[in-house]
């Protein structure tokens, strides 16, 4: 309803952590999540980026597995995690291609996010510092990622947006949808929950709003993120001028081919 969005966006769009105690056990009106079950330094550099980008009262869980929790822990992420502006949550790792797409539909999963508005990102994904936007220009919707290439998915009735690598979701929608709908597997979950979030009444973002909050496929030059993109090499020099963060998830230098130039 109205009021609890208003709520959301209050408590959301808040940047002041005076008098705010991180705790294990309290659910938060905002979070950001990562799952990660590699012991790689990129993880590190990638949530210090995310963390500096995100309003303070925005804490991050981790969900991570038992081979990477000690490099975690001794990591730079250490007084995060003693403030609790970090959390850190064990879980059984899983391994294999469809991994994601069977994480990411499991409302296990979800019912373990300690969060209402979820920042879902992946450590090919990035933050840019010299975007005009925010992380809470975007809390109205319920799902929005980097839109997709129209032409990748002509057979859709409804525009696609957006890829899941970096997003920001409602997990309450999220699970009153898996409740309604139970995901079958038959296409990627981001794609799925782009199709179907409607279904619940999600607020799913348009193409022209989504392009602002995320760059994968189609350009936009000043993206408040960036995922791991296949852009052509004049274009993707140019994001890296206007968001120098997108070099951490992609190669500074490109090959150009005449198709790709």
């Amino acid at each position: 309803n109205a009021y609890y969005s208003f709520s959301i966006y209050r408590e959301c769009g808040k940047n002041n952590s005076s008098g705010f105690n991180y705790s294990f056990n309290s659910f938060y009106p905002c979070i950001a999540v990562l799952v990660e079950f590699r012991a790689v330094n990129h993880l590190v550099t990638i949530v210090h980026n995310v963390n500096h980008h995100i309003p303070l009262t925005w804490p991050i869980q981790i969900f991570h597995g038992k081979d990477n929790e000690a490099f975690i822990r001794n990591s730079t992420l250490a007084p995060l995690i003693a403030s609790r502006k970090i959390f850190l949550t064990l879980m059984k790792q899983v391994y294999g291609k469809n991994r994601t797409n069977e994480l990411l539909t499991d409302p296990k999963f979800w019912q373990h996010v300690y969060g209402e508005k979820v920042l879902f990102f992946q450590i090919d994904s990035a933050m840019c510092s010299n975007s005009p936007h925010k992380i809470t220009d975007f809390l109205q919707y319920d799902y929005i990622g980097a839109p997709w290439n129209p032409s990748w998915y002509q057979w859709s009735k409804v525009d696609l947006v957006g890829n899941g690598g970096f997003s920001l979701r409602s997990r309450s929608k999220i699970l009153a949808l898996l409740a309604l709908h139970p995901y079958d597997n038959n296409m990627p979950e981001d794609v799925w929950y782009s199709q179907n979030l409607r279904r619940v009444n999600g607020s799913v973002a348009p193409v022209n709003i989504a392009k602002t909050f995320a760059v994968e496929s189609l350009y936009y030059e000043r993206p408040l993120g960036v995922h791991h993109f296949p852009l052509r090499c004049t274009t993707r020099q140019k994001l890296f001028e206007a968001c120098p963060e997108a070099m951490m998830v992609m190669p500074s230098t490109c090959i150009s081919k005449n198709r790709m130039s």
